[in-house]
């Protein structure tokens, strides 16, 4: 395990990125409610995120051996489109943000206008999206980074297969808040997966999603088969339901937290140990290392202090137990160690 990232961009040219976001007449931009908010919670801790981007380029400059300007590099699940715009901010040579959600590829788009820079494609889709661009394109990604998403990425088996697919050298970083040593951490994503399963006044659970699924399209199944089906395809989305109960298969998890919105297959928060990520790399001739994450020492007072603390102690042996999130670098086995 690599303890910490480091960070090869000066400290000025990244505080520069902040205070340019933070200034920018972003509410003129045209972005929608949601997003808008999103982007307005993250300002004021904006200084952390690009602290946390900045280690990942650094990296990812580290196992291509090229010069910035001669990267094209992915920004996989970008959401509202920060990495991107730090890449293009940094001199990353092509950018290719790719997110599902068309409001945030939107969102992107705005940004992009309103500052005059941004990624070079705005991709709406999913890995496979990704892939048959490429191959269209004729482009060859330099490497893939995926900040806050592997978590919510509904198959793990497929997305690493239509990655590796477009090339087998690619490398990939990913952050994840999932991490399964911060016990602390484990305790918070549970009660939110647990609120998910089982819905409140705000919106129905997943279980009750899955279970009015199951009674629409076998209206004749008894009341204790659709309370069993709605309990058994936790993990699987509207397609792998009715796949496991016309085969009388039931999704069995190992984790009984894990859970995922069967509208979309997206995963909330899902906890994998890291040797599951492994094991999934494995036949592609991948290994996969990781580095711990840090707390937000920018903040100022009382709170700046503990993330001192805080990072003091992931610096120690055992510090993965108190690491607020991991970074998965995953690269083929060819590449140098």
């Amino acid at each position: 395990m690599v303890s910490m990232m480091n960070n090869v961009f000066p400290a000025m040219k990244l505080s520069q990125f902040v205070s340019t976001l933070q200034t920018a007449p972003i509410t003129t931009a045209g972005i929608n409610d949601y997003h808008l908010r999103y982007i307005q919670r993250m300002l004021p801790v904006l200084d952390y995120y690009v602290a946390i981007y900045a280690r990942s380029l650094s990296w990812m400059l580290e196992q291509t051996n090229r010069e910035i300007e001669q990267l094209t590099l992915v920004d996989y699940g970008g959401g509202e489109g920060f990495c991107s715009l730090l890449m293009k901010y940094l001199g990353v040579g092509q950018v290719i943000y790719v997110d599902m959600n068309s409001e945030a590829a939107d969102t992107v788009d705005r940004l992009s206008d309103m500052l005059g820079w941004g990624p070079d494609v705005v991709l709406t889709g999913d890995a496979r999206t990704l892939r048959k661009w490429c191959e269209h394109e004729g482009e060859v990604p330099n490497g893939v980074m995926g900040m806050d998403v592997i978590e919510h990425i509904y198959s793990l088996d497929e997305f690493f297969c239509d990655i590796i697919s477009i090339t087998h050298t690619i490398p990939m970083l990913f952050t994840t808040a999932s991490t399964p040593y911060n016990h602390r951490k484990v305790r918070q994503l549970h009660k939110a997966m647990q609120l998910d399963e089982q819905g409140d006044n705000q919106r129905e659970g997943f279980w009750n999603l899955r279970r009015s699924f199951i009674a629409k399209h076998y209206p004749l199944m008894e009341v204790e088969k659709l309370d069993y089906w709605a309990t058994h395809t936790r993990g699987l989305n509207y397609d792998d339901i009715l796949r496991a109960v016309d085969r009388n298969s039931p999704n069995l998890l190992r984790d009984r937290y894990n859970t995922c919105d069967p509208t979309t297959g997206s995963w909330t928060e899902r906890i994998l140990p890291v040797e599951d990520y492994r094991q999934l790399l494995l036949p592609y001739h991948y290994t996969l290392h990781e580095a711990l994450g840090f707390y937000n020492t920018y903040r100022k007072g009382i709170k700046g202090g503990l993330s001192k603390i805080g990072n003091r102690m992931i610096s120690t042996r055992g510090g993965k137990r108190w690491a607020p999130f991991l970074y998965l670098l995953a690269k083929p086995f060819n590449k140098d160690e």
